[in-house]
């Protein structure tokens, strides 16, 4: 009996002990941080010969840094998906979240380093701007969105998933009508493209809900892309100063004596911009005989796939419509800032500029070039035109 008891006792005690060994706390959770004014994401597809040929991944940084020593960020908070493989010390590192700060950069995240998984792809974008949220809360957000781009191209190959529009990761792209669908649910309080040719109606009018401006180059850009230490204290302004961002990228091209055109889209305008462009196309009824001669927005000697926008709304609608100066009186209303130099990328003469390009069909094929027939811009505004029905 007594060694009954004593074993009753013994497995009572163990029974305590596991008790007491599940009533360890759970560790704390790690605290949120609290909303800032502003969060700048740069996201910045680098995997690519503008990092691996002319390291302008790592200038770009450190200007960045230095803007974060110098002017800061007006309490706010700049944030680097900085998309490319590197190798230092014998150690690959994959792509990661930066912080930057006066003190440099500070990783906040590493992501995997399956090469397979491309900075372009949609769910890495997804992921990347719930990250910003959860590590940097903000009040509101604004996108620089870093890398080459081609426009609204999409593949040549509609089953190639080696995309034309956006980033270049390792020779992977998103195309357009994906980057918005990417996007959608996000709200930005600008968007700055710092990458070529993403300043054509057919891109901002795909994008147009997502941010107020749209900052971008409807031409090809210099390889250095913006001046991040002379702009960040624009964009990070309690009101994000557009114009002025992108007149200091102007004016860093051209006291270089460097080519560039900049444009600065107000995306309230599109609307407007749209209706009284289904006006103009409403009275064409066959392909224009000959766009040579408007103004280009490709450089010489590919095949042109953007035109200056009110040159082609004046050869369809002639100097003296008034369906034209209704359109210009939109144009004005959607493009609040535009310049150019005299010249662009390649020697292209820049003799009309008004900050907008667009594609203009010539013949039937044309209309399904490299996806231009899944545009929201085909859709909602070009598809219109009798010229263009079968």
């Amino acid at each position: 009996m007594e060694k009954l008891l004593h074993s009753l006792i013994y497995l009572a005690m163990i029974a305590i002990m596991a008790g007491c060994g599940n009533d360890e706390p759970d560790p704390a959770p790690a605290p949120v941080p609290d909303p800032v004014s502003r969060t700048i994401l740069v996201y910045m597809v680098a995997d690519n010969n503008l990092s691996t040929d002319w390291d302008c991944d790592k200038d770009d940084l450190d200007e960045m840094v230095m803007a974060a020593s110098t002017t800061g960020f007006n309490g706010g908070r700049l944030i680097v998906y900085y998309g490319r493989f590197l190798t230092e010390n014998g150690e690959t590192l994959p792509p990661r979240l930066l912080e930057v700060t006066a003190g440099g950069l500070k990783e906040l995240k590493s992501y995997s380093d399956d090469r397979a998984v491309y900075s372009v792809d949609p769910s890495r974008m997804s992921e990347v701007m719930a990250d910003m949220k959860s590590f940097a809360p903000a009040d509101d957000y604004g996108l620089v969105m870093w890398s080459h781009a081609n426009g609204w191209l999409g593949p040549v190959n509609p089953d190639d998933n080696r995309y034309r529009s956006f980033g270049d990761d390792r020779g992977h792209h998103i195309t357009l009508p994906t980057l918005y669908d990417t996007l959608k649910d996000e709200r930005f309080s600008f968007i700055y493209f710092d990458c070529c040719l993403m300043g054509n109606v057919e891109t901002v009018w795909e994008l147009r809900s997502l941010a107020p401006v749209i900052i971008a180059s409807p031409t090809e850009l210099g390889i250095e892309g913006m001046p991040y230490d002379e702009n960040l204290e624009c964009l990070f302004a309690k009101t994000p100063l557009a114009t002025e961002a992108a007149a200091n990228t102007m004016n860093w091209y051209e006291s270089r004596n460097r080519p560039c055109q900049m444009t600065v889209i107000q995306t309230s305008g599109l609307e407007r911009l749209a209706r009284t462009t289904r006006d103009i196309l409403a009275t064409v009824t066959s392909y224009p005989e000959d766009v040579t001669s408007m103004q280009r927005y490709v450089i010489p000697g590919e095949r042109c796939w953007s035109y200056d926008m009110d040159d082609y709304m004046a050869l369809l609608a002639g100097e003296e419509s008034a369906l034209l100066a209704e359109w210009r009186d939109a144009l004005a209303g959607t493009v609040i800032y535009c310049a150019t130099t005299t010249l662009g990328i390649g020697n292209l003469r820049m003799e009309r500029y008004c900050g907008l390009g667009v594609h203009a069909p010539r013949n039937a094929s044309e209309l399904t070039y490299r996806g231009y027939d899944t545009l929201a811009w085909w859709r909602d505004v070009a598809s219109t035109c009798p010229a263009y029905k079968d």
